[in-house]
């Protein structure tokens, strides 16, 4: 494991415009990789929880992973979901030591293998794709006032309108509610 803080990636050096000062490769010089169109088909070697993964993998991380150099990634995480939970379960079935260690050792690296798809926050950052933040105070007030807004639609409607509220319908001539 290297000391100290992670390299940011180069995507987010240029994003904040290079606050470190240091050369950044040429853009003319980069390899462009092409981005996800569609999800393609799982593996048919892949069991229920390794497909679950690729179509998670393919569709939530579509903008960051390329078909062309990402896809054996892809693959060895889906494979390793479907390694940890057969591990697992022989694992529970057995309650063996030996078990256990292999269902650790297998988890671990299904965890790394996430971890190198950008699966975890951290990770997410170090690529610069996405981040979870918690609402600020303006933009719960200002939720609450579209919420607020939205619940009193109707009775606006009916205000500007000059319709009575209640749905009987009146006659005119006599004053009277109710029908003939």
């Amino acid at each position: 494991m290297t000391a100290g803080r992670p390299a940011k990636p180069n995507e987010l050096k240029r994003l904040l415009g290079n606050p470190g000062q240091r050369p950044l490769p040429d853009l003319n010089n980069i390899t462009h990789l092409p981005m996800m169109k569609e999800i393609p088909p799982a593996p048919e070697n892949l069991q229920e929880h390794g497909k679950r993964l690729w179509e998670r993998a393919c569709g939530m991380a579509i903008t960051w992973l390329s078909p062309v150099s990402d896809i054996d990634a892809i693959y060895n995480a889906a494979t390793l979901a479907d390694a940890s939970e057969a591990a697992r379960v022989k694992y529970m079935a057995t309650l063996e030591a030996n078990d256990g260690r292999a269902f650790v050792a297998i988890n671990k690296a299904y965890t790394d293998a996430l971890t190198s798809l950008g699966f975890d926050p951290l990770a997410r950052s170090r690529l610069g794709v996405a981040e979870v933040r918690a609402a600020t105070s303006i933009e719960l007030l200002l939720e609450r006032r579209q919420n607020r807004a939205k619940a009193l639609e109707p009775e606006t409607i009916i205000i500007e309108t000059g319709e009575q509220p209640n749905n009987e319908s009146t006659n005119d001539d006599t004053g009277v509610s109710g029908s003939n």
